[in-house]
């Protein structure tokens, strides 16, 4: 279903200008220079016809918009898609204050985050084009280029969840949540005005200049983001002082601010171009940001068309002279920016006389954009080049633009149950490999070392006996230990199992003896009501607190006198219990589901998959694998490996 949220943090009851449309109509599309005139007056009509516009516009559209016939055909021949301007049109169009988007998004508070970041680019490669365009900038070919990259990553929990976290992260004038008909998602935390138009008069605020904010020293529990402590306001105050002030900044904001009075001077009465001000400094989360404003008032007869044309893309992501660095742009950057630097925002019904309605567009920058599915995205980053800049620092710049997404507190933390007794921890190595791992993935950040300190100070405490021992970590940096004596486990005759968590050999044999009355017992998920899991998710691959279905399942089992049910993915594969995996005996040999159907790497797993004496592989197996297997063996690091049953309850 598609729907689109334009939404602004200081929307207000009275002044209500977040926006949420709804009532998918349908969707208009121009793909360049020969039918956009075309396209924007049927929109325009639409929309004097009551319905409601969403305007969307990749970065590539502009050059297949201009006049320029080589760039329009070296963006033809480099795309394997095709660059858009798009008009989505709804039916329904609600005017909503900030408290009331705030309560619409709360109907899907879940955990949600990115995961497995990686960039398109490394440090090395991006020094080299910098180096390029210092080259360039020195022959002369332009004055200011923004050079950027991409990241891509996947992520988990529903977008709008993870919408809500970036939010709550950086608020902005111009956020944006949007489900496109075609299935993919865009969620933007854009702080800058490309172009507003109301009532014949023209705004615009281009975005140059950034510097990290200062947080509180010893900011509790590692806490990476502003928003998750006291800054500290003086210092973060002369830093804000220090950006206004900086003539590096200063001057590649008034380049900017020059190629936007030259592009709005195309659509301007004569001497009606002027500055308002210049140089603001302003808080977006995790930064300070400079911008300016440039109004004018357009000429008349002006439509959408020729205001977009003369326009787009806005200056503040080419660098300029414009023409010249997206030129520079396209020879250097190695994959299309799409969505990233191009427009998002609305577009309202032509008032009696006028050509063009009120309109609002945002800099698609802080964009991610969801690939159908949900499960895998990219968003772009990038920064001013001028003669002056420094490589180091723009990697930095980038970084800091980029933590509003890569930084995002999911809500997740890692954790590991372990055996411990006074003699240590079984397969320790194993448990902080994976753990190490998870952190990885999520970009936790996490003393590892201190993790380990812990670990040996709980270790060197434990009383006589064999203890259950949990550790977790979260986004925050914070180390929890706890647990107690190992209860025993009961078995389906009614007795106590012997402790297996440390056998692998041993347990292979008593599996291969097929000792039923040893056995514990396994429920299928499915049976008992729970839906299929979904193999692409990536929180599957990592031991998270993110389990309650899990933990649910298991606790529901043992009602039926069960330890544990398994779990089949959407694809019908096995794939693993709430709290263990599962091995199966199939003609004489030990399988176990392969990771990518959805499975955790279990530590016991790991171990019987490295034993010999196992001779066990992955592969996929299937529900009727499963129900004629020879043998049945499910494992934890706590419990060891253990001969198992089905029933059927």
């Amino acid at each position: 279903m598609s729907f689109a949220l334009l939404d602004d943090c200081e929307a207000s009851a009275a002044h209500a200008t977040s926006r949420l449309y709804t009532g998918f109509v349908r969707t208009l599309v121009s793909y360049g220079a020969d039918d956009v005139e075309r396209v924007c007056e049927e929109a325009a009509q639409a929309i004097d016809e009551g319905l409601h516009a969403v305007v969307v516009a990749d970065y590539e559209w502009g050059a297949l918009a201009s006049d320029d016939h080589v760039a329009r055909e070296r963006v033809e021949q480099a795309q394997a898609g095709k660059p858009a301007l798009r008009f989505v049109l709804y039916a329904r169009c609600e005017r909503l204050s900030r408290e009331a988007v705030d309560r619409w998004l709360d109907d899907d508070a879940g955990l949600a985050g990115l995961a497995n970041v990686s960039r398109d680019t490394t440090r090395e490669r991006f020094d080299d084009a910098i180096a390029e365009i210092h080259a360039a900038l020195e022959r002369g070919d332009a004055y200011q280029i923004n050079y950027t990259y991409r990241f891509g990553f996947e992520t988990f929990g529903s977008p709008v969840a993870l919408y809500r976290r970036l939010r709550a992260r950086q608020p902005v004038r111009y956020g944006a949540l949007i489900a496109l008909p075609d299935a993919r998602w865009v969620l933007s935390c854009s702080p800058e005005l490309f172009l507003r138009h109301a009532n014949g008069v023209l705004h615009a605020q281009p975005m140059k200049g950034t510097a990290a904010r200062v947080a509180a020293h010893g900011a509790a529990h590692g806490a990476t983001h502003v928003a998750d402590y006291a800054v500290d306001r003086a210092a973060d105050q002369r830093v804000r002082e220090a950006l206004a002030a900086d003539p590096k900044n200063r001057a590649e904001n008034l380049m900017i601010v020059d190629l936007l009075r030259n592009d709005l001077g195309r659509i301007a009465r004569t001497g009606s171009v002027s500055t308002p001000e210049l140089f603001s400094v302003d808080a977006y989360g995790d930064v300070w940001q400079m911008t300016s404003t440039v109004r004018a008032e357009a000429r008349d007869g002006l439509t959408f068309a020729q205001m977009l044309r003369a326009m787009f893309p806005c200056g503040s992501i080419t660098g300029a002279p414009k023409h010249r660095a997206m030129e520079i742009i396209a020879a250097l950057e190695t994959s299309p920016r799409g969505l990233y630097t191009g427009a998002i925002g609305w577009l309202d019904a032509r008032a009696p006389g006028r050509r063009c309605g009120d309109f609002c567009l945002s800099v698609a920058i802080r964009t991610l954009v969801l690939e159908p599915g949900a499960r895998v995205g990219r968003m772009g980053v990038g920064a001013g080049i001028v003669l002056d800049s420094v490589a180091a620092s723009e990697w930095d710049e980038c970084n800091v633009k980029a933590a509003f997404a890569t930084g995002v507190d999911s809500g997740v933390g890692l954790f590991e149950t372990m055996r411990a007794t006074r003699g240590g921890v079984d397969h320790l190595d194993r448990h902080l490999a994976r753990l190490a791992r998870g952190v990885v993935a999520l970009g936790m950040r996490v003393d590892l070392d201190a993790v380990r300190e812990r670990i040996d100070a709980y270790v060197a405490a434990l009383g006589e006996g064999v203890h259950r021992m949990r550790l977790a970590v979260d986004g925050t940096g914070r180390i929890d230990i706890g647990g107690g004596p190992l209860s025993p486990l009961h078995l389906s005759d009614g007795t106590d199992a012997p402790d297996a968590s440390g056998q692998s050999r041993a347990s292979r044999a008593q599996a291969d003896a097929g000792d039923a009355s040893s056995a514990v017992r396994a429920c299928l998920a499915d049976a008992h009501g729970f839906a299929p899991t979904d193999a692409d998710d990536p929180l599957l691959r990592h031991k998270t607190t993110a389990r309650e279905t899990y933990d649910r399942a298991w606790r529901l089992a043992e009602t039926h006198g069960a330890f544990d049910m398994l779990f089949f993915n959407a694809r019908g594969e096995l794939t693993e219990g709430g709290r263990s995996n599962v091995f199966v005996r199939l003609d004489g040999r030990w399988y176990t589901p392969a990771l990518a159907c959805g499975v955790l790497p279990g530590v016991m797993r790991g171990v019987l998959l490295d034993d010999p004496a196992w001779g066990a592989t992955e592969r996929v197996i299937t529900r009727d694998e499963l129900l004629r297997a020879e043998d049945i063996v499910i494992c934890n690091a706590l419990r060891g490996a253990m001969h198992a049953r089905l029933i059927d309850v």
